[in-house]
């Protein structure tokens, strides 16, 4: 039933036209509070009997969650996470097949339930601007605010970027809302949202954290390495050495938004960086796969700016080889970044390749004919382009030589693909695996 809901609300365009017109109605904030209170009183409202952490952004989300749910559960107990890639009751690993970031307010309480009856205490929670739009957490207890960036995406369902921030803020106003003794946010520095809204929100205690600029909690020294990351974290004048397990400069940011929870929620400095420094990489986020002195790397990046950060990465880690990049953009949405994401790959890239990546109902030829406006150079020039994603992938395996970094872009963890001919059990690490076999 789920299902067939899902694919009659595609069909009507409900996110891109229906919703946008009904989202500020009286009438929807009423059914919204009705689900919420409703949901809560089905499951016994387990978030006010845990401390609950939320983590909304552009990039880093899924990373930032697990790290957070990591230093919690090594140093303070039991906790349960929900991120895109993940939902996590412990210890024990499951994969998130619903394709959502934010769960709906009655799956979401049933989770909790569950957690809070098995002994639970913690939750650490992504949070999308889709699921804040759209009320999915309405009754349910915020903590802590966690941010780790805001650059453009779903500009299509949200009027502006503005309009996209306000909704990632009320996040943070629910935070500031609760019926708790502390409200608690963690805040970038180096964004230009974070930096605002630290001057606009005042909470009972709040960490900001930054690269750039003078922050409470900074990384200095900053080393990346193909396959881990080294920089030292500066807080109350005193540095801590750390070494990551996860590759690229936008993870220390990450690392840094953790660290400032772990602060927050009172884990001792020195626990906080053992733990990270035990952390390994989430499926599907910067997955490393060396093969016969060829680099392989499977990663979620999806808009603009997480590709620049990706292969500003592999530029600065590459041993004299070249960088081959596999990428496409999803039907249906974010039309806006697709000549953007095509101009990104073209000039950090020597080699492009571009092909299929849930087109779903939309034509991929039409999608790759707009990636294609802002790419310079010309088809054969070491630019490719093969529609679907299997051949597309076996182009890239015949094209790489000793020491190029390969880079297969867009899907991640993901374990099917939305084709213009239906859902397709399809993941990229394991077709990677196949094709090499290994």
């Amino acid at each position: 039933m789920r299902k067939l809901l899902w694919i009659f609300k595609k069909i009507i365009f409900w996110d891109m036209i229906w919703f946008p017109l009904i989202k500020n109605t009286f009438l929807y904030s009423v059914w919204h509070k009705m689900n919420g209170n409703l949901a809560n009183m089905l499951y016994g409202n387990p978030s006010s009997q845990m401390f609950v952490i939320w983590v909304t952004g552009t990039d880093g989300k899924t990373t930032t969650c697990n790290l957070i749910h990591h230093l919690i559960q090594t140093n303070l107990g039991n906790c349960v996470m929900v991120s895109t890639a993940n939902i996590k009751f412990g210890d024990q690993t499951n994969f998130n097949d619903t394709k959502m970031t934010s769960l709906n307010v009655y799956d979401l309480n049933k989770l909790l339930a569950q957690a809070k009856n098995q002994g639970f205490n913690y939750a650490v929670i992504e949070t999308s601007s889709h699921g804040l739009s759209q009320s999915r957490f309405e009754g349910i207890s915020f903590s802590c605010g966690v941010l780790t960036n805001i650059t453009p995406e779903h500009l299509d369902f949200h009027d502006n970027m503005e309009d996209y921030a306000d909704t990632k803020k009320k996040l943070f106003i629910n935070v500031l809302k609760n019926n708790l003794t502390n409200k608690l946010a963690v805040l970038p520095k180096d964004d230009e949202y974070g930096r605002k809204w630290l001057t606009e929100m005042i909470f009972d205690k709040q960490m900001d954290y930054g690269i750039n600029l003078s922050s409470t909690l900074k990384a200095e020294n900053i080393v990346e390495k193909l396959d881990h990351t080294t920089c030292e974290i500066r807080y109350l004048g005193k540095n801590y050495p750390l070494t990551l397990q996860l590759p690229a400069k936008f993870n220390v940011y990450n690392a840094l938004a953790a660290i400032s929870t772990g602060i927050l929620v009172e884990i001792d400095m020195e626990k906080i960086i053992k733990s990270l420094e035990e952390f390994l990489p989430v499926d599907g986020r910067v997955n490393i796969l060396n093969h016969k002195d060829i680099h392989y790397i499977v990663d979620f990046a999806h808009t603009p700016a997480a590709l620049k950060s990706l292969l500003e990465y592999t530029k600065t880690t590459k041993w004299n080889g070249r960088v081959i990049t596999l990428f496409g953009a999803p039907g249906l949405r974010d039309v806006y970044k697709r000549s953007e994401m095509g101009k990104i790959v073209d000039q950090l890239s020597d080699i492009v390749i571009v092909t299929e990546d849930d087109s779903q109902t939309e034509s991929t030829y039409s999608i790759i004919s707009q990636i294609n406006e802002w790419i310079t150079r010309k088809e054969g020039d070491n630019y490719f382009i093969q529609p679907t994603r299997e051949y597309a992938l076996k182009l890239a395996l015949s094209l790489a030589q000793k020491n190029d970094i390969v880079i297969l872009a867009g899907k991640g963890h993901e374990k099917f693909l939305l084709t213009n001919y239906g859902k397709t059990p399809r993941n990229d690490m394991d077709k990677l695996k196949e094709f090499l076999s290994i």
